[in-house]
């Protein structure tokens, strides 16, 4: 089944995708569908395509199991990166970055919310690095 059947079927048989859309009450199973619907055209990406841990305490990365060498490796590979020059050299230049935007460049309320976003994108990728360096590989807080 190609993906324009599929979405159709998924949609109760309407190839009007406005009245398809109006006739799923769930919004959890709408979403779902519109972001199978758009993939192709656009850069979405859902809880499948990110790594995560499964009931069963496997990694899964792109909705399939990555093996034990697999884990292995992301968690050396994340180990090693935590520890080198270049992540400090890029954590340094995001933050000098962050702060003048916010600070010595702002000029509106979207420069400091821009300045604020990439010191939080700085954070998620050094919590998820440490995450994946203990061995889970589920985003943690």
């Amino acid at each position: 089944m190609n993906w324009r059947e599929w979405i159709i079927e998924k949609l109760g048989g309407y190839t009007d995708v406005d009245s398809a859309l109006e006739s799923i009450t769930d919004s959890t199973e709408r979403n779902y569908i519109l972001t199978r619907a758009v993939k192709r055209l656009y850069n979405t990406i859902s809880s499948e395509d990110i790594l995560k841990e499964n009931e069963y305490g496997q990694w899964m990365f792109m909705g399939r199991t990555l093996s034990k060498a697999e884990v292995a490796q992301i968690k050396a590979e994340a180990t090693h990166f935590l520890g080198t020059m270049l992540w400090k050299v890029l954590q340094a230049d995001v933050k000098y970055q962050a702060n003048r935007k916010m600070y010595l460049l702002a000029q509106s309320d979207t420069d400091l919310t821009a300045g604020k976003l990439w010191t939080l994108t700085l954070d998620a990728f050094k919590t998820r690095l440490q995450s994946m360096m203990k061995g889970k590989g589920t985003f943690s807080e």
